[in-house]
C-alpha cells in the first residue's frame, strides 16, 4: 500500500477519481429519480374516447340513453406508433345486434391502431336504454317571431308547395304522449309585406314548448309564408254600375249573395269607412239577364279587399215608357223678397216621360218622382234652367222636344206684378211649388235637401249606387189617385 501511495502515477489516478466523485455529488438532483434504461415503448392515456353503438336495427329501434357515453383508455406501444395515431383511431364499440327494447348492461370492445395494445379501459360495461320506434303523419304549424313594421299586422300563415303541411314523424313510441306540435318559424321583424321562408326547418316541440330529441322528420324542411297586412275591417257591400245597356233593354235589379267584405287600410282610414262600393258592374257588357263576375276597384287609401272578385246577378227586361203628368217642382234657394214664374208649366207642374222596365213602371207613383229647381244666387230676370230629377233606381226620365227638363223661369221682386202660379192639389204627399209667399202671384221656396240626381241605368259616364244590403229597387204600389199619369205605348 505504501508503495502504491508513494507512486506518483497512482496518486494521479486517485486524484482523478476523487475529482469525478466530487463532480457527481455536486451536480446530481436529489429529487430526481435515477434514470431508467432507454426504451422504444411508451404508454398513452385517452381520457374521453366516445362509445359507438352499432348493430341496432335503426328503422325499428333507437338508443334513447347510454351511460357513460365516453370511457378512459390507457394504451401502450411503440413511441412512433403512438405519435402516428390520432385519438379518433382509438375506437370503443358497443354491439347492440339482437338487443331487444329495454335497459341493458353491455360490455365494450376496442379497436386500436397497429402496434398499440390496450392496457386499461374504464369502465368496461355501459348501461343502455333501447326503445321501439313508431312512424306517424302529423301536420306542421307556422309560428312567427318578431314584430312587423309600424302600422302593419301579422296575417295568416300557411305552408306552400306541393307537399302540403303533412310530414312523417319517427320517434320512440312512448314519446308521442309528450309531443305538442311540429312547427316551422318565420321571422317577420320590420316586415311590411308577405314574408316567405323557403327552407324552414321543422322542429318537434313537447307540450311545454321545448324542442324534443330523438325525432326524425321527413321531409325536414318546408316553405312557409306569412302575410303582413294593414289592419282589417269587415264592411257591407254597396254595388255600383256604369255604362249603358244595349238599346231596348232596361235594368230590373243588381244583387249579390256577398253582403260583407274585408278591407285593409291604415287605422285612421278604417275608422272613416262604413261600406265598400268598389264592385262596379259595366252595363255595356250585359247582353241578357244572368250572373257576372265583378273585380273590385280599390278606392284611395284602401290597400286590399277580400274577396277580390264577387258574383253579381243582373236582371234586365225590355224597356218601356210611361208618361207621368203634372209632376210638381220643388223650388230651392228662392229669397223671401223674390218670386218665380215658370213658363211651360201648369201651376208649377210639368209632364215627364219615364223609361224603364215594365214591372217597375207599372208600380211607379207620382210621389216617387222628385223634381227640384235650384235658383240659389240668381238675380232678377229670365233664366233658362234644368230641372233636377230624382227617381227610383233603374228608372230614368227621357227628354224630347215635347217633354224636356229645361225650363224658362222669371224671377222678380215681390212688388212687381207677375202671373200668379196657383198652388197645385196636394194629392201626392209632396211639397210642390206653392204660392203661399206673402206677395201675390209669387212662389215661395220649399225646404229641400238639394237637387237630386237622375237615377238611371243608362246614365252616361257616371257610376250609380245601389243601396245595401238589397241593391235592387222595389217601387211602391201604383198610385190610386186618378189623373196623375197616363200610359204610353210600349217601346218597340
Amino acid at each position: 500500500m505504501d508503495k502504491l501511495l508513494n507512486n506518483p502515477t497512482s496518486l494521479k489516478i486517485i486524484a482523478v477519481l476523487i475529482a469525478l466523485l466530487i463532480w457527481v455529488v455536486v451536480h446530481i438532483d436529489p429529487e430526481t429519480s435515477p434514470q431508467s434504461v432507454t426504451s422504444n415503448t411508451d404508454t398513452k392515456v385517452i381520457e374521453a374516447a366516445p362509445v359507438i353503438a352499432e348493430g341496432l336495427e335503426g328503422d325499428k329501434f333507437i338508443v334513447t340513453a347510454m351511460e357513460p357515453t365516453v370511457v378512459r383508455l390507457v394504451v401502450e406501444g411503440r413511441i412512433t406508433s403512438l405519435y402516428a395515431a390520432n385519438n379518433d383511431d382509438y375506437v370503443v364499440k358497443l354491439n347492440l345486434k339482437g338487443v331487444e327494447p329495454g335497459i341493458h348492461e353491455l360490455p365494450l370492445t376496442t379497436e386500436l391502431p397497429s402496434g398499440i395494445k390496450l392496457v386499461e379501459v374504464s369502465p368496461r360495461i355501459v348501461t343502455v336504454q333501447i326503445e321501439e320506434l313508431e312512424t306517424q303523419t302529423r301536420e306542421v304549424q307556422v309560428i312567427t317571431e318578431g314584430q312587423p313594421a309600424e302600422g302593419y299586422i301579422i296575417g295568416d300563415s300557411t305552408i306552400v308547395g306541393n307537399t302540403g303541411n303533412v310530414v312523417e314523424v319517427t320517434m320512440p313510441k312512448d314519446d308521442y304522449a309528450y309531443l305538442g306540435m311540429l312547427a316551422v318559424t318565420v321571422d317577420v321583424t320590420d316586415a311590411n309585406s308577405t314574408v316567405t321562408n323557403k327552407k324552414a326547418k321543422i322542429i318537434a316541440y313537447d307540450t311545454q314548448g321545448n324542442p324534443m330529441n330523438n325525432v326524425k322528420i321527413s321531409p325536414d324542411t318546408l316553405t312557409a309564408e306569412t302575410k303582413i297586412t294593414l289592419p282589417e275591417k269587415e264592411v257591407p257591400v254597396q254595388l255600383r254600375y256604369t255604362g249603358t245597356l244595349p238599346e231596348g233593354f232596361s235594368l230590373i235589379s243588381i244583387t249579390s249573395e256577398v253582403e260583407k267584405v274585408t278591407i285593409n287600410a291604415r287605422k285612421e282610414k278604417l275608422e272613416q269607412v262604413t261600406m265598400f262600393d268598389g264592385y262596379i258592374v259595366d252595363l255595356s257588357k250585359i247582353k241578357a239577364s244572368g250572373e257576372v263576375t265583378v273585380k273590385a276597384e280599390l278606392p284611395d287609401g284602401i290597400a286590399a279587399v277580400t274577396p277580390v272578385e264577387i258574383p253579381v246577378k243582373v236582371v234586365v227586361e225590355p224597356a218601356e215608357r210611361r208618361t207621368m203628368s203634372n209632376v210638381p217642382i220643388t223650388i230651392v234657394g228662392l229669397p223671401e223678397d223674390m218670386k218665380i214664374n215658370i213658363n211651360d208649366s201648369s201651376n208649377g207642374r210639368i209632364d215627364v216621360v219615364v223609361k224603364g222596365a215594365s214591372s217597375l213602371l207599372s208600380r211607379l207613383r207620382q210621389s216617387d218622382i222628385k223634381l227640384s229647381l235650384d235658383v240659389t244666387g240668381l238675380s232678377e230676370g229670365t233664366h233658362q234652367l234644368t230641372v233636377a230629377a230624382e227617381l227610383p233606381a233603374f228608372l230614368q226620365i227621357e227628354e224630347s222636344d215635347e217633354f224636356s227638363l229645361t225650363v224658362n223661369v222669371k224671377l222678380s221682386n215681390v212688388e212687381q206684378d207677375v202671373e200668379v202660379i196657383a198652388p197645385p192639389e196636394q194629392n201626392s204627399g209632396e211639397t210642390p211649388i206653392s204660392s203661399n209667399h206673402p206677395a201675390a202671384g209669387g212662389v215661395s221656396p220649399t225646404p229641400s235637401s238639394g237637387a237630386g240626381g237622375n237615377n238611371s241605368q243608362e246614365g252616361g259616364d257616371g257610376t250609380h249606387e245601389t243601396s245595401p244590403p238589397e241593391e235592387s229597387y222595389t217601387p211602391p204600389p201604383p198610385d190610386n189617385d186618378a189623373g196623375n199619369s197616363e200610359e204610353s205605348s210600349n217601346e218597340e
